[in-house]
């Protein structure tokens, strides 16, 4: 017959102890539990004789195939150290969590909304995380999405370090905003499993002359209304933010007005002498209404991966091409348009002073020299500068 358990208090130098058996404590472990007085201790002792006495009767309720489940799941945990008490809490947080959470969709909307006043580059950035996330995950409630699912999502869409480690700084600034108290729609350490991925150690990677041409080959005979924002970044290095606000009336024939932004970096509008490659390429190709066409983004992710890109792009499919790139592509160099513009100039002698002020570089030359002086051959640079807009191939 087993043991019946009084509960009855002990005076111990901690004070008046009461010891709880693991098989009846709500944790699964021995506890010791101690009280200031004799009086306190004997309340709190008659409380858990009642309560254990209640538990005697409703174990002898329980049907067998409960108490069989009971068994194997304790089985289970035991190895953890986990309770069947603590486990089945952990389950009833996870159910209410999911009672709370959104679908992503209306996650996303309310993230939109909250984000409304950030910078349009931002704001591009959430509507291309969310055009990946809701081709994935529709339908489905956030908290219920997984972190590796999320991974393996990053992996088939983000190719190269800088783009993917970007990309997850703003997925897990969501996924925290979303966990918010006054949200709680997910947990806020979901994407903790993702981490960043170590970026190459180099850092200026340009396009080298048969790239840079084909790049405009490409556009030519696929994407022409592509070709003049392509030709101004290759040939004056312009930031693409730049680029997306540059209009009509801000090019003529003498050079072009870049207009100034908010930002920290262009704080004043600058002015850039025409060159005379990029006068060539507006004389064969007019800018008629806009200079970056409608879809700008997804048409240059298109032109990158036509040039023989790994760059994932959905836009390729009417040409043929699958979404997903080869594997054995090469990467689209970070800002590849601007270090080559700049690693031209720079091969073909061009002031430093004018150049520093032309592509907008807050650092001074020794800077200027130390990352473009040496990287493109002047053969090469000549190449590039002479790309002529009436043929595939450099002018002669």
């Amino acid at each position: 017959m087993a043991k019946h358990i009084r509960f009855t208090p002990v005076n111990s130098p901690s004070g008046w102890r009461i010891n709880i058996p693991a098989k009846v404590s709500e944790t699964g472990h021995r506890e010791q539990h101690f009280y200031r007085t004799e009086k306190l201790a004997k309340e709190v002792s008659k409380k858990l004789r009642k309560k254990y006495a209640d538990f005697g009767s409703q174990t002898r309720a329980i049907p067998p195939t409960v108490a069989e489940q009971a068994m194997a799941a304790k089985a289970l945990l035991d190895p953890f150290g986990i309770s069947i008490l603590e486990a089945a809490s952990r389950v009833v947080a996870l159910e209410q969590q999911l009672l709370k959470s959104v679908k992503i969709e209306a996650a996303i909307e309310a993230f939109k909304e909250a984000k409304e006043k950030k910078s349009s580059k931002h704001r591009q950035a959430i509507n291309q995380m969310a055009t990946h996330l809701l081709e994935r995950f529709r339908g489905i409630e956030i908290a219920d999405i997984k972190g590796l699912d999320v991974k393996d999502l990053m992996k088939e869409k983000i190719k190269g370090h800088s783009s993917y480690n970007g990309r997850l700084r703003l997925l897990k600034n969501f996924w925290r905003w979303c966990a918010h108290p006054a949200r709680g729609w997910c947990k806020p350490d979901t994407l903790n499993v993702i981490e960043s991925e170590e970026e190459d150690s180099h850092e200026i990677g340009v396009l080298s002359a048969v790239q840079a041409e084909n790049l405009l080959i490409m556009a030519k005979q696929h994407l022409p209304d592509c070709i003049i924002p392509t030709c101004i970044a290759l040939y004056t290095g312009m930031r693409q933010a730049e680029l997306r606000r540059l209009k009509p009336t801000d090019i003529t024939q003498e050079g072009i007005s870049v207009p100034a932004a908010n930002d920290r970096k262009n704080k004043r509008r600058r002015y850039i002498q025409m060159p005379p490659p990029l006068a060539r390429w507006l004389k064969a190709y007019p800018i008629s209404k806009f200079v970056c066409p409608p879809n700008f983004n997804r048409k240059q992710l298109a032109l990158k991966r036509l040039a023989g890109f790994k760059v994932w792009s959905d836009y390729v499919k009417k040409y043929g091409l699958k979404e997903t790139p080869d594997e054995k592509l090469p990467e689209w160099p970070q800002n590849a348009l601007r270090h080559t513009a700049a690693s031209v100039s720079v091969a073909l002698k061009k002031p430093l002073p004018d150049l520093l002020f032309e592509h907008g570089h807050s650092g001074g030359e020794e800077t200027l020299k130390k990352h473009y002086l040496g990287l493109m051959p002047k053969s090469q640079a000549e190449t590039i500068w002479n790309l002529s807009p009436k043929k595939d191939s450099a002018a002669k």
